[in-house]
């Protein structure tokens, strides 16, 4: 292990541009020390070239488990220990979801659409989220600050990037139900996600920009007040900050729609469980989703 300094330590995926950029760039000035974990190589070794010895470069693809977890150890191994973990690396998604396509001949049906957008924004985001656990609980000081990238797509519907808005959807979802769960441990982790509007990123097209007067697009360093405020505060926990203009805005989550709902939330029915016929019920469960893993493996469509 590298030596250990007082200093505390994140790992910001996505964070050699953009939103990503501007979090490292202010938690450096305040005397962190960070790990970018990005895709970009040459945009990711120039930062910490500029930034010097508080950054540290590991070059990964975040729909790469392997990947996340070569980052996230080696940020380990060169500091001690993981402060906080900014879940933040996105792309825009490709394809039109929409469009007509020619069917494939001899199967019956179009083409398999596009879900890289998913993989990145959703499946990456569970990736982070579940190192970011492991590696807090790792921590001699215990505890640590989560934060997720989600989107204004993940609180509204957005009907012309469908595959985006179901992955930032799930993202404010993966944040709040870590949080509540986390919380009634009593595990010194708070989890949060931000949800910002249009922003001047690489992510964002030109053409979108271009098309908004300026007072209605919102600049990243709301973004980053966001996470300062987060960070500032250990018991803000489960929040979905919307951060728009120059505002930022803690979102409630829906509340039941009635009395049955209000009861399944609440939990207290889950005391009453018979323990045995639950587990009983889950081996039975894990066997069957066992097969179908071990059926899409041979087809070659899903790796562990």
């Amino acid at each position: 292990m590298g030596s250990i300094s007082q200093a505390k330590v994140g790992l910001v995926t996505g964070g050699a541009s953009g939103m990503g950029l501007d979090v490292v760039e202010n938690l450096v000035s305040k005397g962190w020390n960070i790990a970018i974990a990005d895709f970009d190589v040459t945009l990711g070794e120039s930062v910490a070239s500029r930034l010097g010895s508080q950054v540290l470069f590991v070059k990964t693809n975040v729909v790469n488990y392997d990947e996340q977890v070569t980052a996230f150890a080696a940020t380990y191994k060169k500091w001690g220990r993981i402060n906080f973990v900014f879940a933040n690396a996105g792309i825009g998604g490709k394809g039109d979801f929409y469009a007509q396509e020619e069917e494939v001949e001899g199967t019956g049906g179009p083409p398999k659409p596009n879900t890289l957008v998913m993989d990145v924004c959703a499946t990456g985001v569970i990736y982070s989220s579940y190192l970011a656990l492991h590696f807090f609980r790792k921590n001699k000081e215990g505890g640590g600050y989560l934060v997720m990238t989600a989107s204004a797509a993940g609180l509204y519907p957005s009907g012309q990037i469908p595959l985006y808005g179901m992955a930032k959807h799930g993202v404010v979802g993966l944040a709040r139900s870590m949080a509540q769960h986390l919380k009634s441990a009593n595990e010194p982790i708070s989890v949060n996600c931000v949800c910002p509007g249009v922003v001047p990123t690489r992510l964002m097209p030109q053409a979108w920009l271009d098309a908004m007067p300026s007072d209605m697009i919102t600049p990243t360093s709301t973004v980053v007040k966001a996470i300062d405020g987060f960070l500032a505060d250990q018991s803000i926990t489960g929040q979905a900050a919307e951060c728009s203009g120059q505002e930022v805005i803690y979102r409630d989550p829906p509340p039941p729609g009635n009395d049955v709902a209000a009861f399944m939330l609440g939990g207290t029915w889950a005391t009453k469980m018979d323990i045995k016929s639950l587990m009983d019920h889950t081996k039975v469960r894990n066997a069957y989703y066992d097969k179908m893993e071990e059926d899409l493996v041979q087809s070659g469509t899903y790796g562990h």
